[in-house]
């Protein structure tokens, strides 16, 4: 995931936002505690959504900590714990990180990914017992969309399927695995948020794909011609099109999530669902920036 997923914060109570930021907190502490400092520094606020989805299906409180931050020294911070939601996101986000810079060193001979993947080597070593038949399936997905890249696909469905299926899988934790309603939900959720991420992404990243002659779906589906209009005339005769599908996404993902028997934290998450996504694509498909919400 890639800073998109957030909440509305102006309409979160204190103590839900309280309660987010305390996610994230207890998903640095727990690579911290199994993993080591140093893959603390790919921290991502998409991967909170992700712990706090799958701890909502969990009737067992959160164990909520006051401790001080190496980062934020002056002040204690919430820390949650939760076992199952959080230390899952944890995992999760250092496994998709390392498969990206795998993917960065090979194709674009990136000293800083070669060091990303060095430093993470140790921390995928574990994963690959822990998660080991979940980290040979994203994998084998992210290797279906690399190619489709190279190939400079010209259909964003098709392009966007292998991301979709991989976030199926990262949102079918194994502790779901013998409950099949549950998990079958949870996939749809996964895979409908896998889709709304590319496409959003892809919509963001347009000005500079085009500008750095790099892949994008949209560029070749919609056949943009530099001879014939400007980026922002192309953004413009596209941006109905990737609205609607976005939308799209975003109500089936809505569906999915109502048949879900949520145990906790549902005004959060409803607050994530029904307004932050919401929000996001509006602000990308008005300002395609994103950078006054990347960071919490």
């Amino acid at each position: 995931m890639l800073g998109y997923v957030v909440p509305e914060k102006p309409e979160l109570k204190v103590k839900e936002l309280e309660l987010y930021t305390g996610y994230y907190c207890g998903i640095c502490k727990s690579i911290e505690k199994r993993y080591g400092q140093i893959p603390r520094m790919i921290l991502n606020y998409d991967f909170v959504f992700l712990a706090l989805v799958i701890a909502s299906l969990s009737i067992d409180l959160e164990e909520i900590k006051l401790q001080r931050c190496p980062i934020h020294p002056l002040k204690e911070r919430i820390l949650v714990y939760e076992k199952n939601g959080i230390d899952y996101a944890a995992d999760i986000m250092i496994l998709l990180t390392y498969f990206k810079l795998m993917d960065d060193k090979q194709d674009e001979r990136s000293i800083k990914a070669a060091a990303g993947v060095l430093l993470l080597k140790n921390s995928m070593k574990k994963l690959m017992i822990i998660h080991r038949d979940k980290c040979i399936m994203i994998e084998d997905k992210l290797k279906i969309l690399y190619t489709l890249e190279k190939e400079k696909c010209p259909s964003l469905d098709k392009a966007a399927e292998p991301f979709a299926k991989l976030m199926e899988e990262v949102f079918s934790p194994e502790q779901f695995k013998e409950q099949k309603d549950i998990e079958t939900k949870l996939r749809r959720i996964g895979y409908h948020i896998g889709k709304w991420i590319y496409l959003i992404d892809a919509f963001d990243d347009v000005e500079e794909n085009i500008r750095n002659d790099s892949y994008n779906p949209l560029i070749y589906q919609f056949k943009y011609d530099s001879s014939k209009e400007t980026i922002e005339e192309f953004k413009e005769r596209i941006s109905e099109r990737v609205e609607l599908n976005l939308l799209l996404y975003l109500s089936e993902l809505a569906k999915a999530w109502e048949t879900l028997d949520i145990k906790k934290n549902k005004n959060l998450l409803d607050n994530i669902i029904y307004l932050g996504l919401l929000r996001k694509t509006e602000q990308i498909l008005q300002k395609g920036n994103t950078e006054d919400e990347k960071s919490l």
